[in-house]
C-alpha cells in the first residue's frame, strides 16, 4: 500500500514519548600508512581558473593558521597547493590584502615560516622546507605526495563544515554565495564529527527538512523525508540527476531512502526549492546530491570499529591510492558491516555494503572513472505499522504502550539488495571548456512481509489488522545518463558562464505483492508480543504489475555578468516524460500517460553589495507528474505551479564561513492530498487534487569556521503549507518551526581533541523532538531525545 504523501491537518493527537537515541559509540581508527609518513592536505578550487596562476587576483585574507590560509588561497585562485600537514602545524600566516600572483601570495604567506613554495606546473604548487630534495617534486621530507587536483566541491580532508563550490542547483560551478537558492552541504567532516552514519540522520540536520520515523536503521529504511513541507523525491549522484527509483522503491521518497549509509560519500548537498533545470520534474521540495568518495593520490587506509548499545556493531574499511608508479591509475574501496537491535522491541538489522571506484588518466586532460557499489540489507520487526496507536478507537483515551513496544508481528521482516554500476568520462578542452558524460545502471530488489495492529479498542480487541507480502523479487531496473558541457565565453567585453546538456532515465519496475484485506485479530493487543498466525498467502489478494517510466530532456543555462556586481542566471529545460503501467496477470494497461516538450524556465539574479554580502532572487515553474490516484483509481493530473525565493547571502574569511537568509513562496495546483479513510478500488490511499495550495516560509543558516578551530553549522526554518481555504497541509511530518545547531571546537593546545555539541528543537507536530549531542575525538556521542507520536487515520505512518 502506498503511504499518504500530502495530508490535511486533523485533530492533534496526544503525545506519546518515543526517543531517537543514537548509539553511544566508541570509534577506533587505525591508519595503515608507511612508517613515519604523515597525511598531506590537498586543496584546490575550480580548475577552470588556471589562468589565475600567472595573473594577479584580488585577495583579502586575514591572519590565520598557515593551513587555513593556504586552503583559502587555493580556493580563490583555482590552483592546487600540496603540503604535508605537519609542516603547517603551529605556523601562522600574516594577513594578505591586495592584487597578487599566486607565487607572490605564497611568498608573503610563507614569510618567516622557514618554508618555501615551488611550482610544479601552471596550477600546481608544493610547499616544503628549503633543505628538501629539489630533484623530485614529489618528495616532501619523508612524505610521498603524488597528488592530482582534487575535484571542485569535494570536502574530504578540508576539516570544514562548508564547501567552496557546488553545481547541484544550476549545473554551473558556483560558490554558495553565487547560487540564487538555499543550499546546505553536510561535509565529510560534519558526518564524521557527529557520527551521522545514515542518510536519514544527515538530512535530519538540514534546516527546513524533517525525517519521519526514528533514528534506528530499521525505521530509517522506511522513513520519508520532507523539505519545505513537501515530500523530497529528487536525487543526484556526483552532480548528475538520477531516477527517483534509484533510491526509493516507490519512486516517491518512501521505502529505502533514509537508511542509506553515508560511509560511501564525501558530502551530502541539499538544494531547497525547485531544481527542474537539471531534473526535469520541478518540485518545490528540492533535491539531494550525493557526492561519492574519490581515489586519493597517495596510499591511505583506515579501519573503524564502532560498538553501541542494543548490541550494535559497525566496522568500516576504507583504503585506496595509486595503482601504478606514475600515479595515473588510482583506486579506492570502501566496505562496511553494520548489525544490531533497536530500542524498539523485536527490531533488528544486518547491513553489508561495498563500494569500489577506479580513476584512470587517459591523458593530462582526460579522466575515466568506473564505480561499482553493492548493498545488501536485512531488517526484522519492521513494517508500515510498527508503532501502536496512541488512542483507543472506541473511547479516544490514551493507550498504555511504551515507546519501545512494537505493533508488528514477529514474522515481519524485509530484505533489500541494490547494485549500482557507473561509468564517467571527463575531458578538459582548455582552461575555459570541459565536457562530462556519465552513465549508470541500477538494480534494486525488495522482498518482505509485514503485519501488525492498526487500531484497537480499550479492551484490547484488535479492530484493524492487515498483512502484506512483497514476493521476491520486486525489482527496479534503471538506466541513467547525463551529458553536459561547461564553459566560459566572452560577450560585450565580459566573461560569462554556460552549461548545456542532455540527461534522463529509463526505469522498469516489476511488483509482485499479496495484500490481506483490512480485518481483525483474535489476539489481545494489550498483551501483544507479536504472536499472530501468518496468513495463507495463496488466499489473499494478489497485485502483480509492471511499470515503465522514462524522462529525458535538454537543458541550457548561462550566468551573464553585465557588471562586476551583478549576475543574471537564465536557463530552461525541455522535457519529455511517459509512463505505462500494466497488470501482469491480465495484460491490461492500467495507466498510459505522456507529456512532450514541457518547458521549465529558471531565472536567478545575484547582486553583490560588497565582497562579502549579496542579495539574490530566483523563479522557476513546477511540472511534476505524479502516481497518486483518486477514489476511482485514476491517476491525478501532473502538479503545476510556481516557486519564488528571495534572500541574502554572506561569505567571510575566504569562503570558510557562509551565512544566508531566505524567504520563499510556492503556489501549486493538482497537489495530491490524502483523503481520510478513503481508499482506491485496489486498496491504496485515495487522494484529491487540490488547486490553489500555497506554501510560505523563511530560513536562516550559518555554516563554516567562526574562528580558528571552531566549526559551526545550523539554522532556523518557519514553514507553513495551506490549501485554498487556508487550512494546514502536511502538518503530520513538517513542523511549523524548527531549529538545528551543531558545533565543534579543536583546541590548539590539545592535539587530536575535538569537543562538540548541538541542539534540535521543533514545534509540535505528530513528530516533535529535542536532542542534545556531544562529540569528542573518539566520536563518543551522547544524545537525549524525545519523540511524540500522534494518531493519524488509525495507523502509524
Amino acid at each position: 500500500m502506498n503511504q499518504p504523501i500530502h495530508t490535511r491537518s486533523s485533530q492533534p493527537g496526544r503525545a506519546a514519548a518515543r526517543p531517537n537515541f543514537s548509539r553511544h559509540t566508541l570509534a577506533i581508527s587505525l591508519a595503515l600508512a608507511s612508517a613515519g609518513a604523515g597525511l598531506p592536505n590537498f586543496v584546490q578550487a575550480e580548475e577552470a581558473a588556471a589562468a589565475s596562476a600567472v595573473a594577479a587576483i584580488a585577495l583579502d585574507l586575514p591572519a590565520a593558521p598557515l593551513g587555513e590560509s593556504l586552503n583559502a588561497l587555493a580556493r580563490q585562485a583555482g590552483v592546487q597547493i600540496i603540503y604535508a600537514g605537519a609542516l603547517a602545524e603551529g605556523r601562522v600566516a600574516p594577513a594578505l590584502k591586495g592584487n597578487y600572483r599566486v607565487a607572490e601570495a605564497l611568498q608573503r604567506l610563507l614569510a618567516g615560516s622557514g618554508l618555501e613554495a615551488r611550482a610544479r606546473d601552471a596550477r600546481t604548487f608544493t610547499v616544503a622546507r628549503p633543505s628538501q630534495e629539489r630533484g623530485d617534486a614529489r618528495m616532501l621530507g619523508d612524505v610521498v605526495v603524488t597528488a592530482q587536483a582534487t575535484r571542485s566541491g569535494l570536502t574530504e580532508g578540508t576539516g570544514s563544515y562548508t564547501t567552496g563550490s557546488t553545481s547541484a542547483a544550476t549545473g554551473l560551478n558556483l560558490s554558495l554565495r553565487e547560487t540564487p537558492q538555499s543550499v546546505t552541504v553536510v561535509t565529510r567532516q560534519r558526518l564524521d564529527d557527529q557520527n551521522l552514519n545514515s542518510l536519514g540522520q544527515a538530512l535530519a540536520q538540514v534546516p527546513g527538512l524533517s525525517v519521519g520515523g526514528s533514528s534506528s536503521p530499521s525505521s530509517l529504511a522506511l522513513a520519508p523525508v520532507y523539505s519545505r513541507g513537501y515530500l523530497l523525491s529528487r536525487f543526484q549522484i556526483d552532480d548528475a540527476a538520477v531516477s527517483p527509483y534509484t533510491f526509493s522503491m516507490d519512486g516517491a521518497g518512501w521505502f529505502g531512502l533514509g537508511g542509506l549509509d553515508t560511509a560511501l560519500y564525501d558530502s551530502v548537498t541539499v538544494v531547497r526549492g525547485s531544481t527542474g533545470l537539471l531534473s526535469g520534474n520541478g518540485d518545490p521540495s528540492g533535491s539531494v546530491n550525493l557526492v561519492r568518495k574519490r581515489p586519493t593520490d597517495i596510499f591511505q587506509a583506515s579501519l573503524t570499529g564502532t560498538v553501541g548499545r542494543w548490541d550494535q556493531y559497525r566496522t568500516v574499511a576504507d583504503f585506496g591510492g595509486p595503482l601504478n608508479a606514475a600515479g595515473t591509475l588510482r583506486g579506492r574501496v570502501v566496505a562496511f558491516h553494520d548489525e544490531g537491535r533497536s530500542w524498539v522491541s523485536r527490531q533488528g538489522y544486518d547491513r553489508n555494503v561495498g563500494y569500489a571506484v577506479l580513476d584512470a588518466d587517459l591523458g593530462k586532460d582526460t579522466l575515466l572513472s568506473l564505480a561499482l557499489e553493492h548493498h545488501r540489507e536485512k531488517y526484522q520487526g519492521i513494517g508500515t505499522n510498527a508503532f501502536f496507536p496512541v488512542t483507543f478507537a472506541d473511547t479516544g483515551t490514551a493507550t498504555p504502550f511504551s515507546r519501545s513496544d512494537n505493533a508488528a508481528t514477529d514474522w515481519s521482516d524485509g530484505d533489500q539488495e541494490k547494485t549500482v554500476a557507473s561509468l564517467a568520462l571527463e575531458h578538459r578542452f582548455n582552461d575555459d571548456w570541459q565536457a562530462k558524460a556519465r552513465y549508470s545502471h541500477t538494480t534494486f530488489e525488495v522482498s518482505g512481509k509485514s503485519g501488525g495492529v492498526l487500531s484497537l479498542n480499550s479492551d484490547g480487541t484488535i479492530t484493524t489488522f492487515r498483512p502484506s507480502l512483497t514476493l521476491s523479487p520486486t525489482t527496479t531496473r534503471s538506466h541513467e545518463w547525463d551529458l553536459r558541457l561547461n564553459g566560459r565565453y566572452g560577450l560585450w567585453g565580459r566573461q560569462h558562464d554556460l552549461v548545456a546538456g542532455f540527461n534522463g532515465y529509463r526505469t522498469r519496475l516489476t511488483e509482485h505483492k499479496r495484500f490481506g484485506r483490512f480485518g481483525t485479530s483474535t489476539a489481545n493487543a494489550l498483551n501483544w508480543n507479536g504472536s499472530h498466525p501468518e496468513p495463507d498467502w495463496a488466499e489473499v489478494d494478489l497485485e502483480n504489475y509492471a511499470l515503465k517510466t522514462e524522462q529525458y530532456g535538454l537543458f541550457l543555462g548561462t550566468r551573464l555578468r553585465p557588471t562586476d556586481d551583478l549576475s543574471v542566471i537564465l536557463g530552461g529545460r525541455l522535457s519529455n516524460w511517459k509512463t505505462n503501467t500494466f497488470d501482469r496477470l491480465t495484460g491490461a494497461t492500467t495507466d498510459d500517460r505522456k507529456e512532450s516538450s514541457v518547458f521549465t524556465p529558471y531565472t536567478g539574479i545575484v547582486y553583490d553589495f560588497n565582497k562579502s554580502l549579496s542579495a539574490y532572487a530566483s523563479y522557476t515553474e513546477i511540472f511534476n507528474p505524479q502516481s497518486s490516484k483518486d477514489v476511482n483509481g485514476r491517476f491525478l493530473d501532473p502538479e503545476e505551479g510556481k516557486n519564488v525565493e528571495l534572500g541574502l547571502k554572506g561569505e567571510w574569511f575566504g569562503g570558510r564561513l557562509n551565512a544566508s537568509v531566505a524567504v520563499f513562496e510556492t503556489r501549486k495546483d493538482n497537489l495530491a492530498v490524502a483523503l481520510d479513510n478513503v481508499y482506491t478500488p485496489d486498496g491504496d490511499f485515495a487522494y484529491s487534487a487540490e488547486d490553489g495550495t500555497k506554501g510560505r516560509g523563511w530560513e536562516l543558516e550559518v555554516s563554516g569556521e567562526l574562528a580558528p578551530g571552531w566549526q559551526l553549522q545550523g539554522g532556523y526554518a518557519r514553514i507553513v503549507t495551506r490549501d485554498a481555504d487556508g487550512g494546514r497541509l502536511n502538518s503530520i511530518y513538517a513542523p511549523k518551526h524548527s531549529l538545528k545547531l551543531f558545533t565543534t571546537w579543536k583546541p590548539a593546545a590539545v592535539k587530536g581533541l575535538t569537543v562538540g555539541g548541538g541542539v534540535q528543537w521543533q514545534s509540535e507536530t505528530n513528530y516533535s523532538s529535542y536532542a542534545i549531542y556531544a562529540t569528542s575525538a573518539a566520536q563518543l556521542e551522547l544524545m537525549r531525545q524525545k519523540r511524540f507520536i500522534a494518531l493519524y487515520r488509525g495507523r502509524q505512518p
